[in-house]
């Protein structure tokens, strides 16, 4: 039976890749290229990498496994936590495969934290981790791998931190992959699987820094593409086609190969802040305390309040003061990573909510109207270009946790990364777009009849290996790529097999402590998903 290859470039989008494609500069890729079908793979709404990736792992768009954002609630509080592998609230195809018995080597797949037990192979986990916990399975992996002189770094590559320090930035990208592809070379070669899924997110961290140098669409591409850190840039690049083409001479005839992204990119000039957007506007009202406190949300001060927080013991016992004033706030951003989300404050509904529920369709129908009519001072655009009601979108088993207004950034903009409430673009460049890649390779590959989502990649994965599945995908088994003969063969999801029954999210565990998650924070704010 055919094994399945999969190699993600977090970010890829093809505005990017086709160019180097051109200059002949991605050989490997353009040999799959060559060899089979290419086209766009649609993302999820949210397309941020939080939300994607899920939806990746279970087959279902963020409506059906509750991730939205970053950062979860804890419910009843105004206290958020990282999210993690248990917050996700569907089953994946993981439990699938292990209850199967197919071997799977999962290198670097976000959210893939804490490891899933059990599982039948070897894992180690993507995302942002917490020093100090096991993030592989088995837990012994990284001795396994001492033993053979190699390392796998986790996170890294955190480019808000290198502010408008490409060298630093670029040489820890390069070495950090470096590392990262000769444990996944030698584990595909010195393990057994049936899955190998592979996700490489240099290619998205040097695109929001760097897209002015590598991105088509940005207006200092032309004169940045060639220049020194141009062509560093187009290195990272490089670098992940090298990987390509070592993991796939690994492969046997009959593999599947699967190169995908868990969406695209467009370059942006300018950055909104929502919450300070919205406070322009008159819907939110930031507190007092958030002169004195907000520093210690990013920077020196914060990494200062952290040392002091860790040295008296205060994690889990004393907050910050909150940096909204709820009781006087009837919007708030509810999807801070992309700013894509915004959410009415309900009473009834949200901690301190205060709009009342006879005025929400009023209520929110304002700040609709003034964020899709809103026009940037400095260039005479809209940085909206869609705007949506949250029932238009989303239509499913957690819509009433999704944020009440979903917005698409305009060309040029990206809805986050401001400080103040619009500005231009600094160190930040790009920013997430729906339209994602896909290549696929094997002996059944034909050109696809409909277009290809992210949603469809656990479906036909599962059918490709020729797993039972207990997962409730909404997402198709792409024909064009297992042939018209796979089919999914349902499994009680309520049985008592090797890979258990719970579904992740449903669990009532604390994922990470206090100290863990203001950890796990200052990294996910090093990637710019945290003002």
């Amino acid at each position: 039976m055919s094994r399945v290859i999969l190699i993600a470039w977090d970010g890829a989008d093809w505005r990017i890749l086709d160019p180097l494609l051109e200059q002949g500069a991605l050989p490997n890729l353009q040999a799959l290229i060559d060899r089979g079908q290419k086209d766009v793979l649609r993302s999820t709404v949210p397309t941020h990498s939080w939300s994607a990736w899920p939806s990746f792992l279970t087959g279902v768009d963020p409506v059906d496994h509750g991730i939205y954002d970053i950062l979860e609630t804890v419910p009843g509080t105004h206290k958020q936590y990282p999210v993690t592998y248990k917050s996700i609230k569907a089953r994946t195809f993981l439990d699938d495969l292990t209850a199967a018995g197919k071997k799977q080597l999962l290198l670097d797949v976000p959210l893939t934290f804490p490891a899933p037990q059990p599982f039948d192979g070897n894992l180690l986990a993507g995302g942002v981790l917490p020093k100090g916990r096991t993030f592989t399975s088995p837990a012994d992996l990284p001795d396994t791998l001492a033993k053979a002189n190699l390392e796998w770094p986790i996170n890294g590559m955190s480019w808000t931190t290198y502010h408008n320090k490409p060298d630093a930035y670029l040489d820890e990208a390069f070495e950090v992959t470096k590392k990262r592809v000769e444990v996944s070379e030698f584990l595909m070669k010195e393990t057994d699987w049936d899955l190998m899924a592979s996700v490489w997110v240099s290619i998205d961290r040097t695109q929001h820094c760097l897209s002015s140098h590598i991105a088509p669409d940005h207006p200092d591409y032309a004169k940045n593409k060639d220049s020194r850190v141009g062509q560093k840039v187009a290195d990272i690049f490089r670098q992940a086609d090298d990987a390509i083409g070592r993991f796939v001479a690994n492969a046997r005839p009959d593999d599947i190969i699967l190169f995908i992204s868990d969406h695209g990119f467009q370059s942006c000039t300018r950055t909104i802040n929502m919450d300070r957007l919205l406070h322009e506007m008159g819907y939110l009202d930031f507190s007092a305390s958030n002169v004195v406190f907000g520093p210690m949300q990013w920077g020196p001060v914060r990494q200062v309040a952290r040392k002091i927080y860790d040295t008296l013991g205060l994690h889990g016992k004393v907050a910050l003061p909150q940096s909204i004033n709820w009781s006087k706030t009837k919007a708030f951003t509810s999807i801070r990573s992309t700013g894509e989300g915004v959410t009415i404050n309900l009473a009834g509904r949200d901690v301190d909510g205060v709009v009342d529920p006879a005025d929400y369709e009023k209520v929110r129908g304002e700040v609709m109207d003034r964020l899709a009519n809103f026009v940037d001072p400095k260039t005479g655009k809209k940085p909206v270009k869609e705007i949506h009601r949250r029932e238009d979108i989303f239509k499913g088993r957690y819509a009433d946790t999704a944020p009440d207004i979903l917005m698409v950034p305009a060309e040029g903009y990206s809805l986050a990364h401001a400080k103040s409430a619009y500005e231009d673009a600094d160190w930040v460049s790009g920013d997430h777009r729906i339209e994602g890649t896909i290549v696929a390779v094997g002996p059944s590959v034909k050109p696809f009849e409909h277009p290809p989502a992210l949603i469809d990649m656990a479906p036909t994965i599962v059918a490709a290996l020729d797993a039972p599945t207990a997962v409730k995908s909404t997402g198709r088994v792409l024909t064009e790529i297992v042939g018209s003969d796979a089919t999914l063969t349902e499994r009680d999801a309520t049985e008592t097999s090797s890979a258990g029954s719970a579904i992740p999210g449903m669990g009532n565990e604390a994922n990470v402590t206090d100290t863990e998650a203001d950890e796990m924070e200052e990294h996910l704010r090093g990637l710019g998903y945290i003002e």
